[in-house]
């Protein structure tokens, strides 16, 4: 809990899956801290996944927002999404509140202030991206073997088993974003031979 020319600054962070996780989890902070002069925030979150035309991955956040919470515009909300996006962090809601230490603080040191609380909250909290994996298995004849391989290699997914007899048996981990994708175009590339 910093304290900066006598104000008090006070950061919780919180993963978030969609716009109405963090509206509750902000609702909740300023009632915890509701004699608080401010709750400012930032939260990005991302839930569209596509590949370009060289089949680079694309990931477009699908939200974020930003709230000064009645600080002077973009002293306070701007600088702690700049954080949270300068460290090419999603799903990540960052609350800084602050008790007012009556010592205005000039839009120079407000901007810094946020700014720092945000920095030192990620370092402090190790907030790190994960994948998140699914297993599969496919069973499949031989003549399509490069389909499989290819499709599994765009898809960054990795084989953890192999099984060889009449049919070709492999089980992958997959992310578990890209599953629907893998699945659907398996399907379409061998004309519905292959399923998971």
């Amino acid at each position: 809990m910093p304290k900066i020319k006598w104000s008090r600054f006070i950061w919780n962070v919180f993963h978030v899956k969609n716009k109405e996780q963090a509206e509750h989890y902000i609702t909740e902070i300023s009632k915890k801290y509701k004699d608080a002069t401010h709750n400012c925030f930032a939260y990005t979150y991302w839930a569209n996944i596509n590949f370009d035309l060289f089949w680079n991955l694309d990931i477009t956040a699908d939200s974020t927002r930003q709230s000064d919470d009645w600080e002077p515009a973009n002293t306070a909300g701007k600088p702690i999404l700049a954080q949270i996006q300068g460290q090419n962090l999603h799903n990540v809601l960052l609350i800084i509140t602050r008790y007012f230490g009556w010592t205005l603080l000039w839009v120079w040191w407000l901007i810094q202030a946020y700014w720092e609380c945000a920095k030192q909250t990620i370092l402090q909290a190790k907030i790190q991206e994960i994948e998140l994996t699914e297993t599969k298995q496919i069973s499949f004849e031989y003549e399509n073997m490069s389909l499989v391989m290819n499709l599994l290699n765009k898809y960054n997914a990795k084989i953890t088993n192999e099984n060889h007899g009449n049919f070709a048996n492999i089980s992958f981990e997959i992310n578990k974003w890209f599953l629907d994708s893998f699945s659907s175009e398996l399907i379409d590339l061998s004309k519905g031979k292959i399923k998971i």
